[in-house]
């Protein structure tokens, strides 16, 4: 089990790594630390999974045995609709019960904080602490309330309101899928009052804690879109389980989160008029966007893989009033506009979608910016390891390689934080543990002159992976 990784805690649920006690020892830990900071009360959300709502009925048990006032949402709710509401609601914490985009055995316990963002390393490692040690035999279990309608209903006209100014041709052909997931509540919803004619994969529609339409319900990955293609609309869209990630496919084509989060870039910064605009991406993501920021005058900041730090740097210069929030993503299918969410958002990014792609082919509007800027190809090699102790010292081993860049020691700005960089002409290659599951993560990037350039650099970078790794 990882306890406080990439996203919060996360393990299989038998007895022993994510079960009750987990449960009950990460909300006493969470309440002691509230208590120690002077914070009062939480709302919980939880997704489809089995067990979800039972834990998330547990965790607010807790709380409210500790003297909190709990709020549990009714209904499987998206993470950033609970993001959104503890900003609304002006809780001290939030907590949602998910394992995103895991295998059906998993479940996990994500916290957030004050601001609606998802607790940083800073307040993470004070309640592990307080885990470690904390004494679960006399927790006493209190009453919670359910989560008032009206937070939903505000969320839903918040994200319509804020994008509805944009142009769009409510006639484009849209197919969408929750994955059996918590999107199907919101989405749909979101979209027709927008204008859109939405048509939904009936099968995938209905909460299915085994995800049995799909090998893995990861939006990511082309298996998980199968039922979506059968559709044979223009624009397909389907939300992972807690829908905080949207997978793209226009005309049966899958666009990565790369492409995707280029083109929203591209469309926004067009089309929102602010002054000192600001986009934020993780470090692992594409660097296509920085030509195109430059030459419209926005403001590119990075930050460490976790939309989390995406979230508190917007926190920051919010606070600050230095820079206005445009857009932020990073290359796992994760985006956020907006004000009112501090967590990537699949329903807001299903609607960034739908408007931006009503406008013209994203293939055709690909190939110009490549045309313009470069041809920039990024891939991305998962190397599965027997457990996460082997995955930290296969990476820990890479450290003492001569010429790398590790941003654990800190590097151009950017929080330190546990990745390293190799460097080639025109090809760079970053290497991180997962932080969510037991193996490394390698993105290539390359940037060449033409397309075929970039994937023969690609395909070259690869062989320079097997080598590095020694595999």
């Amino acid at each position: 089990m990882i306890l406080f990784g990439t996203g919060g805690i996360r393990g299989i649920m038998r007895k022993g790594e994510f079960d009750e006690e987990t449960v009950i020892r990460a909300s006493l830990s969470v309440a002691l630390w509230m208590r120690e900071k002077g914070l009062k009360d939480v709302v919980v959300a939880y997704d489809t999974r089995k067990n979800s709502r039972e834990f998330a009925e547990l965790t607010a048990k807790v709380f409210a045995g500790q003297g909190m006032k709990a709020y549990v949402f009714p209904e499987p709710t998206p993470t950033p609709v609970l993001s959104y509401a503890v900003r609304t609601m002006k809780t001290g914490v939030g907590v949602v019960i998910t394992a995103s985009h895991n295998p059906p055995d998993y479940n996990g316990y994500k916290v957030y904080t004050w601001d609606g963002v998802q607790a940083i390393p800073e307040y993470t490692d004070e309640i592990t602490e307080i885990y470690k040690r904390v004494d679960t035999s006399s927790v006493r279990e209190g009453k919670f309330e359910p989560v008032p309608p009206e937070v939903k209903e505000s969320y839903i006209e918040r994200v319509v309101g804020s994008f509805s100014k944009f142009p769009m041709n409510i006639k484009l052909d849209v197919a969408y899928s929750p994955l059996h997931g918590t999107g199907a509540n919101y989405v749909p919803e979101v979209l027709k009052r927008l204008g859109f004619n939405v048509r939904l994969v009936e099968e995938q529609m209905n909460p299915d804690p085994n995800f049995s339409t799909v090998p893995t319900p990861n939006p990511e990955e082309d298996a998980a879109l199968v039922l979506l293609n059968r559709k044979n609309a223009t624009l397909g869209l389907a939300t992972d389980p807690d829908c905080d990630r949207v997978g793209v496919v226009y005309s049966g084509k899958r666009l990565t989160g790369n492409q995707v989060g280029v083109l929203l870039t591209d469309f926004l910064l067009e089309h929102t008029r602010v002054e000192n605009p600001l986009v934020i991406k993780t470090i692992v993501t594409t660097d296509m966007v920085r030509p195109m920021c430059e030459e419209k005058g926005a403001h590119l900041e990075e930050t460490p893989t976790g939309f989390k730090f995406i979230g508190h740097l917007i926190e920051e210069h919010t606070k600050k009033g230095d820079r206005n929030f445009v857009f932020g993503f990073e290359e796992s299918c994760g985006y956020l506009a907006g004000d009112f969410v501090r967590d990537k958002d699949g329903v807001i990014a299903s609607v960034l979608a739908a408007i931006a792609f009503s406008n013209y082919d994203p293939y055709g509007r690909l190939e110009e910016l490549y045309r313009k800027y470069g041809y920039y190809v990024e891939k991305l090699l998962n190397v599965n390891l027997p457990s996460v102790e082997e995955a930290e010292r296969l990476y820990q081993s890479l450290k003492d390689r001569e010429g790398i860049i590790d941003y654990s020691e800190g590097y151009d700005g950017v929080i330190p934080n546990e990745t390293i960089l190799f460097v080639f002409d025109n090809t760079r290659i970053f290497v991180r543990p997962s932080g969510t599951e037991p193996k490394l993560k390698v993105y290539i990037h390359v940037r060449e002159t033409t397309r075929e350039r970039a994937e023969k650099a690609t395909e070259e970078a690869q062989k320079k992976v097997k080598e590095i790794l020694r595999l």
